[in-house]
């Protein structure tokens, strides 16, 4: 006896931890301008989501831990430094946010970049 149904549906109960696998693997390869982009149509159609959101994975300065990583500065003027590999695989000083892609600015001060490495909670003009 044939059922009536012709085609399977949908699991009436389907796996949670599943879909939130493939929600994780798809995130895990897009890129930062389709993350961008992303958050910002979230951010228009559901502004409560996206606070909700921003705000699970935003640090104030109370919740840094001991064990994050440090921060590399330049040892002559205390200002950030990082490698852009789009500029070479030299040390650049530069202002911004230091984790954004594309929101920093490179700068020249000067002199070259004499790297020192310090916690989140130490102070710079320590150096």
């Amino acid at each position: 006896m044939n059922t009536i149904i012709a085609q399977p549906g949908r699991n009436a109960h389907p796996d949670p931890d599943a879909a939130a696998r493939q929600r994780a693997d798809r995130l895990a390869r897009v890129t930062a301008d389709q993350m961008e982009s992303a958050l910002a149509y979230l951010s228009m159609i559901d502004p409560e989501a996206f606070e909700i959101a921003l705000t699970a994975v935003t640090a104030t300065a109370d919740e840094i831990h001991e064990d994050e990583d440090a921060i590399p500065l330049c040892r002559r003027c205390g200002s950030l430094v990082g490698i852009f590999l789009s500029r070479g695989l030299q040390w650049q000083h530069f202002r911004g946010d230091g984790v954004t892609s594309g929101a920093q600015e490179i700068y020249d001060p000067g002199h070259a970049a004499a790297v020192a490495w310090i916690s989140p909670d130490e102070d710079p003009d320590e150096l």
